[in-house]
């Protein structure tokens, strides 16, 4: 669903960036339910702890890319949220074998909450770009786009940071 999600984003047009905001709002809503079910029913895999959060990341990542493509989203704010996404799943691939599972923080999650919000405002202002014209001058449009953009970028870094700084003493098993 990522890939095809951003593909559709990847053509900025109006009906393309509809249809992949339908299938991010899809995919986000499957997983918010997966998740759900997997903590109320207690169903909890290696498989699912592995691939899960990479699929996640996938979209959003992916979504985010494509707009910073289209000169949407400025390259270093995205840039900072990949580094932090790639560099925390990467540690917690590291720490698998290990047996050393890290569980998401609150601000993770909220992160993640706001990373989705930001990009279904994105999309929309994009899709709905020709009405917004005549109420919201251009630069004004990119530049709350960019604000939005900033506030991820913050709260995904922030989180990161609080990430790393709590499970500082699993971290340091990927050098034993």
């Amino acid at each position: 669903m990522a890939f095809l999600c951003v593909y559709f984003a990847m053509a900025h047009k109006p009906n393309y960036l509809a249809i992949s905001l339908s299938i991010f709002l899809i995919a986000s809503a499957t997983d918010f339910l997966d998740g759900f079910l997997a903590r109320k029913w207690k169903i909890v895999s290696t498989f699912g702890k592995i691939v899960d959060p990479i699929a996640d990341k996938t979209l959003i990542l992916g979504v985010f890319m494509a707009f910073t493509y289209n000169g949407v989203v400025p390259v270093v704010l995205t840039a900072l949220i990949v580094i932090r996404e790639i560099a925390l799943t990467v540690i917690r691939l590291l720490l698998l074998p290990k047996k050393v599972v890290l569980a998401a923080r609150g601000s993770g999650k909220i992160k993640t909450i706001i990373q989705i919000g930001v990009l279904i405002s994105v999309y929309l202002m994009l899709i709905f770009k020709s009405n917004l014209n005549p109420i919201l001058d251009t630069d004004v449009q990119r530049n709350f786009i960019i604000l939005l953009a900033f506030v991820a970028m913050c709260v995904t870094v922030y989180s990161g940071a609080e990430f790393i700084f709590y499970n500082q003493r699993a971290i340091k098993k990927l050098t034993n």
